[in-house]
């Protein structure tokens, strides 16, 4: 994501949320400084400790993405 979005910056929306070895998280992505251009929600799953897998939903995307 780095390389191509240079300036852009992930922000955490809100607090994560978990039960047992699930994880949720809202995100905001979008130009330092500027309004978030990208929203999403993931849910992670965890195995002693470490991501297992991670499923991602982009929220809000710019028009013609």
């Amino acid at each position: 994501m780095q390389a191509r979005f240079p300036g852009f910056r992930f922000t955490l929306s809100g607090k994560a949320d978990g039960y047992g070895d699930k994880v949720r998280f809202s995100w905001a992505l979008g130009p330092d400084g500027e309004k978030d251009m990208i929203k999403g929600t993931d849910f992670a799953v965890l195995e002693g400790g470490r991501l297992k897998s991670v499923t991602g939903f982009l929220d809000k995307v710019p028009a013609g993405a």
